[in-house]
């Protein structure tokens, strides 16, 4: 076995590596989006929101976030094949925002406040299942960052890598001259 063939395999090595981490996070992306993309199927009936609110948001105890936390709070009726239900969830995930107004604004956007009769979006194989808000909330910050770093970031790891690969991988330990990448 030649020294060139040592790196050679090395630098595969490290390619695969990086490859399989990056296939996990893009499997943290797909499971992320999954969440948003089951309701999409989900069929839809009017009901009536009953309460609308805005609520203190529980902490945990570890918490760094200084100051209060406030999240939408809404309860609605539904009916389903004559069969009445209650609901309490928004969207996929109960949003926290950092102000009461933002809150109200977020029930204000999606035209919720009590008395009103709205959408309600069901799961067809369990009617209890149920949201207002289907739609991915490409607004927040969190949602933008969680798909720039679960999808961007692998992208990039792995297209840097083949480069790398490509241009000679661990033959080019020494050199500088080109940004050498990990």
């Amino acid at each position: 076995m030649t020294d060139s063939g040592g790196s050679r395999r090395a630098a595969l090595l490290r390619f695969g590596l990086r490859a399989l981490t990056a296939a996990f996070f893009l499997l943290a992306a797909l499971l992320l989006a999954g969440q948003f993309l089951r309701t999409a199927d989900w069929e839809a009936t009017l009901g009536t929101v009953e309460r609308a609110a805005i609520a203190t948001a529980a902490t945990s105890g570890d918490s760094q976030a200084p100051g209060e936390r406030f999240q939408p709070a809404v309860r609605y009726r539904y009916r389903v094949d004559d069969q009445e239900y209650e609901g309490t969830a928004i969207g996929v995930f109960d949003w926290i925002y950092p102000s009461r107004d933002r809150a109200a604004a977020y029930l204000a956007v999606h035209g919720i406040e009590a008395g009103t009769r709205i959408p309600v979006y069901y799961n067809p194989e369990d009617a209890a299942e149920s949201v207002l808000v289907r739609d991915i909330p490409w607004q927040r910050l969190e949602v933008i960052l969680a798909m720039l770093f679960l999808v961007m970031l692998p992208v990039a790891v792995v297209v840097f890598s083949a480069v790398d690969l490509v241009r000679g991988g661990g033959s080019r330990r020494g050199d500088r001259s080109r940004g050498r990448f990990w």
